[in-house]
């Protein structure tokens, strides 16, 4: 039987030939075929259910948005909603001030968190010395505080005693009693149970006064006591004879890194603004947004006053439109357009 096969004659071996490679294309052709169809379904597949991957600086480094509104809550949510519909966005944070000869206060931090938003308190002590802070003088106070944290229950981010490396606060120059009446807080907090409170550690983007006592380093209490490294700055421009017009990155470049070894927390910029006086602010706010050279960053906080200047994003239409813009393409997670 075997021998027939290799005796074939020519004619049939190039038939059979012939037949078995045309059967091994058409195989291997549907083969192919198949694998080309399954994989145009994947691709297809892909491509509708993705997200698109935008091509630009500032969607890789998506941020969330905050902003202190002049009142804050204090004046209810329509200055925020005001706010929000100028930028045709939800803010991620609402962020006010609040003194510590305030009790907690429920119905502010329900407000402030309503609508999808988190709720930011920066806590300052301007009238109780930090060291009687240390000393536990205080206890009852911040515990009526951590008990209302507690039952709050959603995420409450709480800024206590910032710029402490600025000699404008009255916490400022004593780091030792500061770093103590820091931990305090936080574990008085931690006994309570208020685990849903996320600890902001702000310091100013220059040491003032420039001394070895007073840099900001000495000022941190720890990464066991700290969720989030964060720096305040503006950008004064020509406005005062010792300022000058500054980009995002000339302010905020050196403080970064500095902060950045104290621990590997997110980083935040939790008080922030531009004049307009000597400059191109909606240039500086769209060059802003674009910088991809600070990876950790996660959180912006706009500082929206009239004050010493005007700190506003509305302060003119071309500051507006890029903050605008901007805002548009950052925390995709978050965005939510006004109806």
């Amino acid at each position: 039987m075997y021998a027939s096969h290799l005796t074939m004659p020519d004619k049939s071996r190039k038939t059979k030939f012939r037949f078995i490679g045309l059967l091994l294309i058409v195989v291997f052709g549907s083969v192919i075929l198949s694998n080309n169809l399954i994989s145009a379904k994947a691709y297809d597949k892909r491509s509708i259910n993705a997200k698109p991957i935008l091509p630009t600086l500032a969607h890789k480094r998506s941020l969330a948005i905050g902003s202190y509104i002049y009142g804050g809550i204090w004046q209810g949510i329509g200055p925020i909603e005001s706010f929000e519909r100028n930028l045709n966005r939800r803010l991620d944070i609402v962020h006010w001030f609040m003194s510590w000869n305030h009790p907690w206060n429920p119905s502010l931090v329900n407000l402030a968190a309503s609508n999808g938003r988190k709720a930011m308190i920066s806590w300052e002590a301007h009238n109780q010395p930090i060291a009687n802070i240390a000393a536990g003088q205080y206890d009852d106070y911040i515990r009526s505080w951590a008990v209302g944290a507690k039952t709050f229950g959603k995420t409450l981010y709480l800024r206590p005693f910032p710029e402490m490396n600025g000699n404008w606060t009255p916490w400022n120059g004593d780091p030792n009693n500061f770093v103590l009446a820091w931990q305090r807080i936080v574990t008085i907090f931690r006994q309570e149970g208020a685990d849903n409170v996320l600890w902001i550690w702000a310091a100013n983007i220059s040491d003032y006064p420039n001394t070895a006592t007073n840099r900001l380093e000495n000022y941190y209490p720890g990464a066991d006591y700290v969720d989030i490294l964060a720096m305040d700055g503006y950008n004064w421009g020509s406005s005062r004879n010792w300022s000058n017009w500054q980009s995002f990155e000339d302010i905020f470049s050196k403080p970064y890194q500095r902060i950045a070894k104290l621990g590997k927390q997110e980083i935040w910029i939790s008080e922030m603004s531009s004049t307009e006086i000597g400059g191109n602010k909606g240039d500086w706010i769209e060059k802003m947004f674009a910088n991809n050279n600070f990876p950790r960053l996660t959180t912006i906080i706009w500082f929206d006053e009239n004050k010493e200047l005007d700190w506003r994003v509305q302060s003119s239409d071309n500051s507006l439109e890029a903050f605008r813009q901007g805002a548009r393409k950052q925390s995709p997670n978050y965005l939510k357009s006004l109806r």
